[in-house]
């Protein structure tokens, strides 16, 4: 688990940038029904303010600009695409977004804002159901620290400094932070780096997806029924970890791994025992709601089964919608599934002949 320059456009024209990825990945989980990763939505009260987070503080890549590109207008302008406002159902509420990435990875930090006064901001703790936590394994933790601390950013891990812990992958030093909104970051760094991470053009070679559930086996009933096939790791106290999540030594803690189908990327499960836990039920556009994008082969597949599972379309009259552009197009769906974890489908359209 556990001045900025970028090109004013279109959620559609984020949707639909490449992703190259530079270096070697891991064998891959078989594809299915899902297909690939894309991004880790956040919801926000300020995409600009996100931005600088994830941008200036962490160091996260900028989206590449294309050539000739007008020049870019700060703060970014608010968009009305009906397609997408649909999609989060706000039909009428202008929105903006935001990224950061690294070339090396399929998935992006993305940051949408909705501009509407009825926004509930929800803050989870890290041991709250449904906080989604982003995992970056990194060169060089310490220069991340300075900027950290020079930005006053939040430090959930006990004492405000990385904790040395050791895993299954070896000895490493890992802490947690939150973003603005109150999204968590996880930072690792390996004591003996892996190949991949002197391939990498960022400080950040790697990116992985986290989420507290309340019940384990219940969330991962729903990722099986999209083709996901979890290991499961048993009950620990494990005081090192512990006090990288800030919670109390004598906590217990399972987790439970699977790669996306299609993939190599990892998605964390993770359940605390001993804790009390506070539940939300938050509404697509509210600030504090993440959101995991899975690209898929085909909805109408993935939504039946996902049905069957217990998870309903959050997307507006409970149906998906259909964004077209030059290039192609996306069916898109948004799912709301247990522990207020909201799950987007992208299906890709072909470009016409």
């Amino acid at each position: 688990m556990i001045g900025v320059t970028m090109k004013t456009t279109s959620l559609l024209a984020l949707l639909l940038i490449p992703l190259t990825l530079t270096h070697a990945q891991p064998a891959a989980a078989p594809a299915g029904d899902v297909i690939g990763v894309g991004n880790f939505l956040h919801v926000v009260a300020d995409a600009e303010r996100a931005l600088t987070f994830y941008h200036d503080v962490l160091g996260m890549d900028l989206p590449p600009v294309a050539p000739n590109a007008p020049p870019v207008v700060i703060p970014r302008p608010y968009l009305t695409t009906t397609e997408i406002q649909d999609l989060y159902d706000a039909p009428g509420v202008p929105y903006r977004v935001t990224q950061g990435m690294i070339a090396e990875s399929p998935m992006r930090d993305e940051n949408v804002e909705w501009n509407v006064g009825d926004r509930k901001p929800i803050r989870p703790r890290l041991q709250d159901p449904g906080a989604g936590v982003m995992v970056m394994h990194v060169r060089d933790l310490d220069t991340i620290m300075v900027r950290v601390k020079q930005a006053k950013s939040t430090v959930v891990t006990t004492g405000g400094q990385p904790v040395a812990v050791a895993g299954p992958e070896g000895k490493s030093r890992s802490v947690v932070l939150q973003d603005p909104d109150g999204f968590f970051v996880q930072l690792i760094q390996p004591d003996s780096l892996p190949a991949t991470a002197a391939q990498a053009s960022n400080n950040i070679y790697d990116i992985g997806f986290g989420v507290t559930v309340d019940n384990r086996d219940r969330m991962l009933a729903v990722f099986k029924a999209m083709g996901f096939e979890p290991l499961l790791g048993d009950w620990s106290k494990d005081k090192a970890q512990a006090r990288v999540a800030g919670v109390a030594a004598s906590t217990r803690i399972r987790r439970a791994t699977a790669l996306v189908p299609g993939t190599s990327f990892e998605v964390t499960f993770t359940e605390f025992k001993g804790l009390d836990k506070k539940h939300y039920q938050s509404r697509v556009r509210d600030p504090g709601t993440s959101m995991l994008r899975l690209r898929v082969r085909d909805m109408d597949s993935i939504l039946a089964r996902v049905k069957a599972a217990g998870l309903t379309v959050a997307s507006r009259a409970g149906q998906p919608v259909t964004v077209m552009g030059a290039n192609g197009g996306q069916h898109i769906a948004i799912m709301d599934g247990p522990d207020n974890l909201k799950i987007q489908f992208v299906h890709a359209i072909p470009k016409p002949n």
